[in-house]
C-alpha cells in the first residue's frame, strides 16, 4: 500500500491542507516547506487517490484543450486521443478540440492566448512554426497549466514533454529505402513545408544522410520546394519542379498533401511521355496513401504512429492531472514503420 499524504504531512510536520496545497501548486506555503515536502512526495512515490480525486472531480469539471492545425495527420491524432477518453471519461474531464488553417500560425497563436486566458486545465497541442505560437505557449506555462506538445517538435522550456515520431531517424531511413528501389544514382526533388518543425527536422536528415554518403553514389538533390500544404499549391508547385527538374528520378514528400503531389506527377507523366515514374517516398499511413502504394505512385511511406501519438500523448497530460504523475521523461520519440506496397 502506498504512502498517504496524512503521512507526508506528519513527516513533514505540517497538516494535510499544506501538503495539498503544494501538490496542486497552490499559494500559501512557504517556497522553503514547500521544497521539502516536495522532495519528500518524490522520495515516497506519492500518488493522489484517483478515486477520490474522482469524486472531486464530480463537483468540478476539468477542461483540456486539443489545438490542432489542418494537416492530414489531425483525424488519425484525434483517434488517438479519443481511446485515452473513453478511459477517462469518469474522471468529468472535458476535450475541446481546435482547429486552424494549416499554416495560420497567427489563428492558432489567438486560439492559445484565449485558452491561458479562460485557464483551462491543460493544453495538447501540435504547434504551428511560429515566434507567435511560442509566445502563446508560453501564457499558458506561466498560469501553470500543463502543456504537452505532439507530432512537431517545439524546443520551449517548461512543457510536460513532447511527443513524436523519431524525425531525425527518418530522413536516413529515407535515404537508405531510396538506395534500394532505384539502384542507382538518385536524382532527387524534395518537396516540404515551412509550417513545422518537423518537417524541416525531416529534410536535414534526409540531405545529411545523403551527403555522408548513405545513398548511391554521385546521388544529389536537384531541387526542394516549399508548399503551403494546400492541394492547389501542392500540385501546382510539384508540377513547376517536374518543369525545372526533368531528369529527377526520385521525388522526397516530408509534408502532407501527397495525393496531391502524385496527381501532378501523373498529369505531368501523361504529357511528358519520356518521363518515368519517379520513386517517391513520405510520410504515414492514410487511406489514401495506401490506395497509392497499392496502384505504385508511391514507393514506400515511413509511418511514425500517428494514433499512438496521439493516445499517448493524451494518456500522459491525463495522468498528470489525474494521478499528479510527471512523465519520466520530456521527449518521448516513435520509431519509423517502413510500409510499402506488400505491407499495407
Amino acid at each position: 500500500m502506498g504512502i498517504t499524504l496524512q503521512q507526508i504531512a506528519e513527516m513533514a510536520g505540517t497538516t494535510k491542507s499544506t501538503v495539498d496545497k503544494v501538490i496542486h501548486e497552490r499559494p500559501g506555503v512557504s517556497e522553503k516547506k514547500r521544497q521539502e515536502i516536495k522532495k519528500l512526495l518524490k522520495e515516497h512515490g506519492y500518488e493522489a487517490n484517483p478515486l477520490a480525486k474522482a469524486l472531486n472531480y464530480q463537483k468540478r469539471k476539468m477542461r483540456v484543450a486539443v489545438v490542432l492545425p489542418q494537416i492530414t495527420a489531425a483525424p488519425d491524432i484525434k483517434k488517438g486521443i479519443s481511446v485515452v477518453y473513453q478511459d477517462f471519461h469518469s474522471f468529468n474531464i472535458q476535450v475541446d478540440y481546435y482547429e486552424v488553417g494549416a499554416s495560420d500560425a497567427e489563428a492558432q497563436a489567438a486560439c492559445i492566448r484565449q485558452l491561458a486566458e479562460e485557464n483551462v486545465s491543460g493544453a495538447l497541442i501540435l504547434p504551428i512554426r511560429s515566434a507567435a505560437v511560442e509566445e502563446a505557449i508560453g501564457e499558458l506555462l506561466k498560469k501553470k497549466i500543463p502543456v504537452v506538445i505532439v507530432n512537431s517538435e517545439l524546443q520551449l522550456d517548461g512543457i510536460l514533454c513532447y511527443v513524436g515520431q523519431n524525425m531525425l531517424q527518418s530522413g536516413s531511413v529515407a535515404v537508405r529505402m531510396m538506395d534500394l528501389f532505384l539502384k542507382e544514382p538518385a536524382r532527387i526533388g524534395i518537396i516540404s513545408c515551412h509550417n513545422m518543425l518537423s518537417h524541416e527536422q525531416r529534410e536535414r536528415s534526409f540531405v545529411e544522410s545523403l551527403a555522408q554518403g548513405s545513398g548511391a553514389a554521385g546521388s544529389e538533390v536537384l531541387q526542394t520546394r516549399y508548399i503551403e500544404e494546400t492541394p492547389e499549391d501542392a500540385y501546382q508547385q510539384t508540377m513547376d519542379l517536374l518543369r525545372d527538374a526533368p531528369t529527377l528520378n526520385a521525388l522526397f514528400i516530408t509534408c502532407g498533401c501527397v495525393t496531391d503531389i502524385c496527381r501532378a506527377v501523373q498529369d505531368y507523366r501523361r504529357d511528358h511521355p519520356g518521363f518515368a515514374q519517379p520513386v517517391i517516398i513520405c510520410y504515414e499511413k492514410y487511406k489514401e496513401i495506401r490506395d497509392l502504394l497499392q496502384k505504385r505512385d508511391v514507393a514506400c511511406t515511413l509511418s511514425g504512429g500517428l494514433t499512438k501519438q496521439g493516445r499517448f500523448s493524451m494518456r500522459v497530460l491525463f495522468e498528470y492531472l489525474v494521478y499528479d504523475r510527471t512523465p519520466e521523461k520530456k521527449a518521448f520519440f516513435f520509431n519509423n514503420k517502413i510500409m510499402i506496397r506488400e505491407n499495407s
